[in-house]
């Protein structure tokens, strides 16, 4: 291709360049996801299975390095239009034993007390309390999806991941205000959060682990730490299993109550 001695001429190159580095900002610009959409597709890996079942085991770690150890299993139904159900009841050690938790939707919650042989809903001011004495309090074993509860904003964007802020919407439960997400640019999953309370100050951290199985990227491993209070919780969970074709009357509170049989 012939140039004239114009087309060579130094401030002609800088403004042909600045054309072209404009238009390959404005195609990355397009193509570049939004928060909200980010957080979509979370919650999309999250819903992937139609439903699951695992056990869990529960470790508490005090602020002296004290441990204590308890099992659950763990059934869980997914929808792609609304609320996940899940319902989770502790096997051992005895003290623990046939507690559990029930969740139809982010608002309809339900708490087993064995010692009461009685089920109470979990109302919008006790979603605060601790789980067990874990360090997962009740919104933490909500179903309720990301993007119903939050809205999302990208602060940083690396190859590997996106960090995201999230705020809590108008008219929302969650008790966490502020979130800042670590989110894989591969497989959408959550590798780690900060929570914040409601004076902005960092209230708990999550760490996530994630393995692929039966196709879905899936959590094995999760640390939740109080910051504050020096403790934290490990869940780790064995035996998964997906697409096992769950029956509708295991997400009641008449399940809620029956004893668990493991092996």
């Amino acid at each position: 291709m012939d140039y004239s001695e114009d087309d060579m001429k130094p401030e002609r190159l800088i403004v042909q360049f600045i054309i072209v580095l404009a238009f390959f900002l404005a195609a990355g610009t397009a193509n570049a996801l939004t928060g909200d959409e980010v957080m979509a597709k979370v919650d999309a890996v999250l819903s992937a299975p139609t439903d699951g079942t695992s056990m869990a085991k529960m470790i508490l770690v005090d602020k002296n390095g004290k441990t204590k150890e308890r099992t659950l299993k763990l059934w869980t139904r997914y929808f792609k239009d609304k609320d996940d159900w899940s319902l989770s009841k502790f096997v051992a050690p005895g003290e623990v034993r046939d507690l559990g938790f029930l969740s139809l939707a982010d608002d309809k919650m339900y708490l087993y007390l064995p010692a009461f042989d009685r089920v109470r809903r979990i109302a919008s001011h006790a979603r605060k309390e601790s789980f067990a004495g874990s360090d997962l309090s009740n919104d933490d074993l909500s179903t309720g999806r990301y993007v119903d509860h939050f809205s999302a904003k990208v602060t940083e964007e690396t190859d590997q991941e996106y960090v995201l802020e999230l705020t809590r919407k108008p008219g929302s439960n969650r008790i966490y205000p502020k979130s800042i997400v670590r989110v894989n640019k591969e497989n959408f999953t959550i590798p780690a959060m900060k929570l914040f309370d409601k004076n902005k100050k960092l209230w708990k951290t999550f760490e996530g682990e994630y393995e692929q199985i039966q196709g879905y990227w899936t959590m094995k491993t999760l640390t939740m730490t109080d910051v504050k209070k020096k403790h934290k919780t490990i869940m780790e969970m064995e035996d998964i299993e997906f697409d096992v074709g769950l029956d509708d009357k295991i997400f009641t509170q008449r399940y809620l109550k029956r004893r668990v049989k493991v092996d």
